[in-house]
């Protein structure tokens, strides 16, 4: 059975916003198995911190994967070389970061960066495809310290609002077959596949018969958590798709749902989808969406 697990975004704009150890033991109270954080929160911790946050993990019974990215200061795409560079140093500290929390997925835009667009009165198709060569330049290098850290580096498939590199499962698996190592994947996410993809199902199976499929997010079409509350997704499919294409990696919720999280703006969270809710409502919405999620995944082998 899949892992079910929660990106600590969910928890931006809370009191606990600011409290990896609060997150991770409200993580735990929801019954989750996997706690994700961002980059950011990876690498300011300590030594001991990394060291305690394990050990309660552990105790827990739970794993730590990272979800996050590049901005434009750090874009190995970019047409800077010296960002370029930057990048990859950046990319490879994470990496190295990632090994003192036995974290073993990096999943999200960690190939370009996050909110990119093509420059004004460029010409598209040139730029994409001078970008896309530049960032895989870049992976080459970097793949060497996921492979030697054990982690499956995984390129998120976002939506046309988020990036331009590539916006479809097909465009991702062709975009790490081409980096050609084992430790790259793709990262398929409900919430942008029902932007872009004719049909999640199909997109779900060809990535996973590629053996490229290394994580998987559940979020409801507007980000709530899945099966809380009304939904046109159809989530039998989903499940049945997953199962389908053998994926025993973690499904993870990440919901962004609080005007108040300090990247509502970036994720365009203009009105509270929490119904007002306190914290001990976002647990249990957190419990029922992993309850869910299980159920799913078990009725749809």
């Amino acid at each position: 059975m899949n892992k079910i697990g929660l990106h600590i975004g969910y928890f931006w704009g809370t009191s606990k916003a600011h409290d990896i150890f609060s997150m991770l033991e409200l993580t735990h109270a929801a019954g989750l198995e996997v706690m994700e954080l961002n980059p950011a929160w990876l690498l300011r911790l300590s030594d001991a911190e990394c060291h305690e946050l394990l050990r309660r993990a552990r105790e827990h019974g739970m794993t730590l994967t990272l979800n996050g990215g590049l901005d434009p200061t750090n874009d190995i795409s970019s047409d800077s070389e010296e960002i370029r560079e930057a990048g990859v140093r950046y990319c490879i500290q994470v990496l190295d970061r990632m090994y003192a929390l036995e974290m073993a997925v990096w999943s999200g835009l960690n190939y370009s960066a996050w909110l990119r667009v093509p420059e004004p009165y460029a010409d598209i198709p040139e730029e994409k495809e001078r970008a896309r060569e530049l960032s895989i330049r870049s992976l080459k290098k970097i793949m060497r310290a996921a492979e030697a850290n054990g982690v499956d580096y995984c390129f998120e498939v976002v939506n046309r609002y988020e990036q331009f590199l590539f916006n479809t499962a097909k465009e991702a698996v062709a975009f790490a077959e081409e980096i050609a190592s084992p430790r790259a994947k793709v990262h398929l996410d409900t919430f942008h596949m029902n932007i872009e993809e004719d049909n999640m199902f199909s997109a779900i199976a060809y990535a996973g018969e590629s053996g490229r499929l290394g994580h998987f997010h559940a979020g409801e079409s507007n980000r709530r958590i899945p099966g809380v509350g009304e939904s046109h997704m159809n989530w039998d499919m989903i499940a049945k798709a997953l199962n389908s294409a053998a994926y025993k990696g973690a499904v993870v919720m990440e919901p962004f749902v609080l005007t108040a999280a300090h990247n509502a703006k970036r994720t365009r969270v203009w009105r509270d989808l929490s119904g007002g809710t306190d914290l001990p409502r976002l647990v249990g919405e957190a419990r029922a969406g992993g309850e869910f999620l299980r159920r799913i995944l078990n009725e749809n082998l």
